[in-house]
C-alpha cells in the first residue's frame, strides 16, 4: 500500500506541475498579446487635418465657402470662386496675402468703391479676422471742414447747408465758445439727424 500511495502522490505531483506550467504559459502569452496591442497603438499614424475653410463673397462669379490648404492666398480664393466679375474692384485687397481659417474675402464692385454713400466711415483702418482691407474710408483731417473755424463760404460747400444755416453755425459757435463735438451741430435749427448723417463724415471740430 505504501508503494502504491507513493506512486499516486508522484503522479498527482506531476499533474500539478503540468497544470502550473500550462497556467504560467497562458499568463505569459496574455502579457505578450497586451504588449503587442500597446505597440500597435503607439505606432498608429496620427492624421492631421491641414485644410480649412474660407468664405468668398462679393463680385465673384461663384460666391461660397471653399476649402483651402496652408500657404494658399487671396488670389487662390478668388479663382476658386470662379474668378472676378467684370465689375469687380480689387484695389483695396491684398491679393498676395495668405489665407487663414474662417476668413471672409469680400470683393467690392467698382460701384461700391466709387459710391461714397455705400462706404463705411471710420476713424481707424478697417480690418476683418481674415485679411486687412481698406473697405472703409479713413477720415482725412486735411479735407474735413472744421465747423469751429470754417468760413461761411467753406460751410456752404456742405450738402444741405445754405446761407442761413452757415450763418447760424457761425453765430452758434461765437455765442457758445465753439462746438464741443460734431454732434453739437444738430443744435442748429434746420439740421436734423437726416442732414447730419449726410455731412458728419465731412466735418470735424
Amino acid at each position: 500500500m505504501k508503494k502504491i500511495d507513493k506512486k499516486i502522490f508522484i503522479i498527482i505531483g506531476l499533474i500539478l506541475l503540468i497544470i502550473i506550467e500550462i497556467l504560467v504559459n497562458i499568463n505569459s502569452n496574455k502579457k505578450e498579446e497586451v504588449k503587442v496591442v500597446q505597440v500597435e497603438k503607439t505606432t498608429q499614424e496620427v492624421v492631421v487635418n491641414d485644410t480649412f475653410f474660407v468664405d468668398v463673397k462679393g463680385s465673384v462669379k461663384k460666391p461660397g465657402v471653399y476649402e483651402f490648404k496652408d500657404n494658399e492666398r487671396v488670389i487662390d480664393a478668388i479663382n476658386k470662386a470662379g474668378g472676378l466679375k467684370t465689375n469687380a474692384d480689387t484695389s483695396n485687397i491684398n491679393l498676395s496675402q495668405k489665407l487663414k481659417s474662417e476668413m471672409v474675402v469680400y470683393v467690392y464692385s467698382k460701384t461700391e468703391v466709387k459710391n461714397a454713400s455705400n462706404k463705411i466711415s471710420c476713424d481707424t483702418k478697417c480690418s476683418t479676422n481674415v485679411i486687412e482691407v481698406n473697405n472703409c474710408t479713413t477720415k482725412d483731417e486735411k479735407n474735413l471742414i472744421n465747423i469751429n473755424t470754417a468760413s461761411e463760404s467753406e460751410l456752404l460747400t456742405l450738402p444741405g447747408v445754405g446761407e442761413a444755416k452757415a450763418k447760424s453755425i457761425i453765430e452758434y459757435r461765437n455765442n457758445n465758445g465753439g462746438f464741443k463735438s460734431i454732434e453739437d451741430i444738430k443744435n442748429i435749427s434746420g439740421i436734423a439727424d437726416s442732414l447730419f448723417n449726410q455731412i458728419k463724415d465731412m466735418i470735424t471740430v
